[in-house]
């Protein structure tokens, strides 16, 4: 399906500087795509729970799936376990099992928690571990953002989180900070 925006007015705001930016569309170039899918290495045996957007849509259609575009979905071996999962289909299946978490940033926002993907909550990106966070992207989305962002609705969760962390994009695995 196609995702459309419909204006309904204008708001004139005090502080301009302190508003969020608005999220920015990215046509997904195939090629780009399939690169960044190429770079991911899905083990076997591992839960992996693929956040929402075009990026992450594109990458589990390369493998053969059909993901939910704005969902976040589940899947172990190749195969989608729970399509539009809740935080608590999440927090069932990643019960006594490894997984990981696969997510990209909002475009022109760097978000990549918090904002679309509340199902993936503080409680779940703490049993998966920060170092089970796999974070996709193209390099052009990644130009237009300085940082990643997260707003998991935890503050201490939110700091931890923040540093380093390799982001997949066509041309292999690059470092980027989180703020």
């Amino acid at each position: 399906g196609r995702i459309a925006a419909k204006i309904y007015g204008y708001m004139k705001v005090p502080v301009s500087n302190l508003i969020q930016s608005f999220k920015r569309s990215y046509s997904s170039d195939g090629v780009e795509i399939v690169a960044i899918a190429k770079n991911i290495k899905i083990e076997p045996d591992i839960l992996y729970i693929f956040g929402p957007g075009s990026t992450t849509y594109y990458i589990t259609k390369e493998m053969g799936l059909e993901k939910t575009l704005l969902g976040v979905d589940i899947i172990m071996d190749k195969n989608i376990l729970v399509k539009d999962a809740k935080e608590s289909d999440i927090l069932s299946a990643i019960e006594n099992r490894r997984a990981k978490i696969v997510v990209t940033p909002i475009g022109g926002q760097g978000f990549i928690f918090g904002r679309g993907n509340q199902q993936i909550s503080a409680e779940v990106i703490k049993k998966v571990g920060k170092e089970n966070i796999v974070v996709v992207a193209t390099r052009s989305k990644l130009k237009e953002i300085d940082a990643l962002r997260v707003d998991t609705g935890n503050l201490k969760l939110d700091e931890e989180l923040k540093g380093e962390i390799d982001v997949i994009t066509e041309n292999g695995v690059v470092k980027f900070k989180i703020d």
